[in-house]
């Protein structure tokens, strides 16, 4: 048995995420928000601790790099195992599902923004009570969470951080979608460390790592930019830039495994043809496998939908 599902049935499996996020009931689908700020600001935090040392950032900086990257993951792999919602997974997804008008046009809108209120929230809740006002910080600790701060937002430009951004989103899709094509909780984990390990490690800008990285670094009163210059490079150009990442690998699954020959919704009559006839009974096409017996064909479609239900994106 594979241990893992096929391309077409993960990439099926974000595009019917869509519509299931949209009818979803604004309250659930703010707390599946507020919970992913909420796990990504841990690995934020751990981030920031080791920014404690300035030897690593004058000597070392490509190792600390490495190092934040080893252990910001945890975050996100929070948010994949208690399927949690990022604005930024929601991007590939609401961009998949427009595709093949599976939602109305305005609910990449709609959805986006409960999701990015959501995010906010958790954020903003873990640096202001579990790491501002608890003093869990030392005063090393903030000043290296300020001078990375002012790295991110008043030393760079914005078409720098635009561009970063893309390249962020890009590695974190990538992530979500790996997670979603394994079976087991191990793969799971694995699939989606290393591409945020690369995030991390090469300086890319997520606008939900971002909203505790910054604030928590605004808390300090030690940065060299205030609230305006946050929004305006690190949420404008980043939430502008990350919606690129997103269709740069939601775009291409579409193409290459969005076929509705693969749409789970049509049963057998979804499968292509073979030498101009249908396949026939047992057939297999990229691992699932019809007959031509209503019994059989029920049967398949029943078990295909428990596979693509466990595999819903994040």
């Amino acid at each position: 048995m594979s241990s893992m599902v096929t391309l077409e049935q993960a990439t099926w499996a974000w595009i019917e995420a869509g519509p299931r996020k949209h009818h979803m009931p604004v309250g659930k689908r703010f707390v599946k928000g507020m919970m992913a700020g909420f796990f990504l600001s841990m690995g934020g935090m751990l981030v920031q601790i080791m920014t404690a040392n300035p030897w690593f950032a004058t000597n070392a900086p490509g190792l600390l790099k490495i190092l934040q990257g080893a252990v910001f993951p945890v975050g996100l792999v929070m948010v994949v195992l208690f399927q949690a919602d990022l604005v930024t997974g929601e991007m590939a997804v609401f961009i998949m599902s427009t595709i093949k008008r599976k939602v109305p046009l305005w609910a990449f809108l709609y959805g986006w923004t409960i999701t990015f209120i959501g995010n906010l929230v958790g954020a903003l809740i873990y640096a202001a009570f579990l790491v501002h006002f608890s003093n869990i910080y030392t005063p090393a600790m903030a000043r290296g969470a300020a001078t990375a701060a002012d790295a991110k937002v008043s030393q760079i430009n914005f078409l720098q951080l635009w561009l970063r951004a893309i390249g962020c989103n890009v590695l974190v899709c990538v992530a979500v979608f790996q997670a979603s094509l394994a079976k087991d909780v191990v793969s799971k984990v694995v699939a989606s460390w290393f591409p945020i390990f690369v995030f991390i490690s090469a300086g890319f800008e997520h606008i939900v790592a971002n909203m505790f990285l910054i604030p928590a670094a605004l808390l300090t009163g030690q940065t060299d930019f205030g609230v305006g210059e946050y929004i305006w490079k690190s949420i404008i150009a980043s939430f502008i830039g990350n919606v690129l990442g997103a269709a740069m690998l939601a775009l291409p699954l579409v193409y290459l495994h969005g076929g509705d020959e693969f749409d789970p919704s049509q049963g057998a009559q979804a499968l292509p043809l073979h030498n101009g006839k249908e396949f026939g009974s047992g057939a297999s096409v990229n691992n699932i496998t019809v007959t031509n017996s209503h019994q059989g064909t029920a049967t398949g479609d029943k078990k295909l939908g428990k596979d693509l239900e466990s595999q819903s994106p994040r």
